[in-house]
């Protein structure tokens, strides 16, 4: 008997000698994105628009600081009627500091929400991964367990499940969002700049 991916199609083999990442997305794809499992593509989907949030918020931080450093020097667009310039001068400061602050906490918030939010999806597509190399396991021979010590291969099955898991995470939930900011900075970095 063969094995599937949740597809439907038959499994193709993954070696270590072609150790491509995008190869290995690939592969990982139907676990992270299963067919048949509406709710985990919507947690998918919402971990990917709090990761946009999150990165908005990320280059909203700086432009903050500069307003609330811009209200300090008296650069801001502050009335310039003796009581009112007094009350926006004192004012402006602090709520630029707060919405500095203000940024910084939410950032934070929304990838600790992003992450929560994946967390299902990442632990499914391990387990789907590990229930299959166990079965896969479970159909050799005798004399490949007899020949094999048992010790020997829980460490590898461990060190693969491990593995999965990092690599999961790190390329959907580091590498992606990274990619993303440099984007959106690079997108601010031109329109505040002419290049």
């Amino acid at each position: 008997m063969t094995s599937k991916e949740p597809s439907g199609k038959p499994a193709t083999r993954v070696s270590s000698d072609r150790g491509a990442l995008v190869s290995t997305l690939v592969h990982l794809w139907p676990y992270i994105w299963p067919a048949d499992r509406a709710d985990l593509k919507l947690r998918v989907v919402a971990a990917m628009v709090l990761l946009l949030f999150a990165k908005l918020a990320t280059i909203a931080v700086p432009f903050t600081f500069k307003w609330a450093t811009d209200a300090l020097a008296g650069h801001g667009s502050a009335p310039v009627a003796s009581s009112a310039w007094l009350a926006w001068a004192l004012a402006a400061p602090v709520a630029m500091t707060i919405a500095y602050g203000g940024m910084r906490v939410l950032m934070a918030a929304l990838t600790q929400v992003r992450d929560g939010v994946f967390a299902k999806v990442a632990m499914h597509a391990v387990r789907r991964l590990a229930f299959r190399t166990f079965e896969h396991m479970h159909q050799l021979s005798l004399r490949f367990h007899l020949e094999r010590k048992t010790g020997g291969l829980t460490r590898v099955l461990e060190r693969g499940r491990a593995g999965i898991e990092v690599i999961v995470r790190m390329v959907i939930l580091q590498l992606v969002p990274t990619i993303l900011e440099v984007g959106l900075i690079a997108a601010v970095l031109l329109f505040q700049f002419d290049c």
